[in-house]
């Protein structure tokens, strides 16, 4: 076992000094710089600011023999971190095509067409970001239906604004929201007036709606944006991603359906 790493966690820490307790933190922070650069023991002790005693007494703690030693199980070390970074993008890319593999599981294609149905044929688009995170996400499909001379409008999640544009709804009209959290109570005072109005709705969101909200939708989509077993395994895959999923799926079937030529 040539690790400096191994050998250092066997070993008390209440048996280091502080010289060499300083040695081991400069050492953990400038791993990869000591083994790419094979960092001379006069270097180590002038950056590390331990002097030689700290640095040999340290290898004499971890049975190294020699400084030559202490370099090649910090080379296996420097090999052992890249390996794992390695496992983990391999693990993060896992999770999240099994994220994506699972919204395809989910995704109704009837909803799909019928939300490309309410498109076509309505008069105005109204594309809604109930929450600062899916601001891009729906910019994205905005600007897709107007390069398609879709009449969209972009809204973001200020009530008074979205307020003043329901006022105005009439027939022929649809909204179209874009949320984490579908169950918010000026979401549902919104939807409620927007039908009021006679216009039509879609809710995309990654919670199941209540019946106060999904009666008065004309299509939903529920997406999953996260697993349990990722915190379990202290990984991040942004929530953003299925719904950027979804939006890629809606253009394709936008460009590729004869329905809608």
């Amino acid at each position: 076992m040539r690790s400096f790493f191994s050998r250092l966690a066997m070993l008390d820490e209440d048996k280091l000094t502080p010289r060499e307790e300083r040695l081991v933190e400069y050492v953990q922070g400038n791993l990869q710089h000591i083994v790419k650069n094979e960092m001379k023991i006069e270097r180590l002790a002038q950056e590390a600011g331990t002097g030689y005693s700290a640095i040999y007494g340290l290898l004499t703690k971890l049975n190294l023999r020699g400084y030559r030693d202490f370099i090649m199980a910090l080379s296996d070390d420097a090999i052992n971190i890249e390996n794992d970074l390695v496992q983990n993008d391999e693990q993060v890319t896992s999770n999240l095509i099994n994220l994506i593999k699972q919204n395809y599981t989910i995704t109704d294609r009837k909803e799909i067409h019928q939300t490309l149905t309410l498109i076509h044929e309505s008069e105005r688009v109204f594309l809604v970001a109930w929450e600062p995170s899916l601001l891009e996400v729906v910019q994205e499909l905005e600007n897709f239906l107007v390069l398609h001379s879709q009449n969209v409008y972009f809204l973001f999640n200020q009530f008074s604004m979205i307020e003043n544009r329901i006022r105005n709804t009439k027939k022929g009209d649809l909204f179209i929201f874009y949320t984490f959290y579908s169950n918010n109570d000026l979401l549902v005072k919104l939807i409620k007036k927007i039908k009021t109005n006679q216009a039509n709705i879609v809710l995309i969101s990654s919670r199941l709606a209540d019946p106060n909200i999904s009666k008065y939708v004309d299509s939903i989509h529920t997406l999953i944006t996260t697993a349990n077993h990722l915190e379990k395994e202290k990984l991040y895959i942004s929530k953003t991603i299925p719904f950027l999923y979804f939006n890629d799926l809606l253009i394709y079937h936008y460009t590729n359906s004869k329905r809608y030529k």
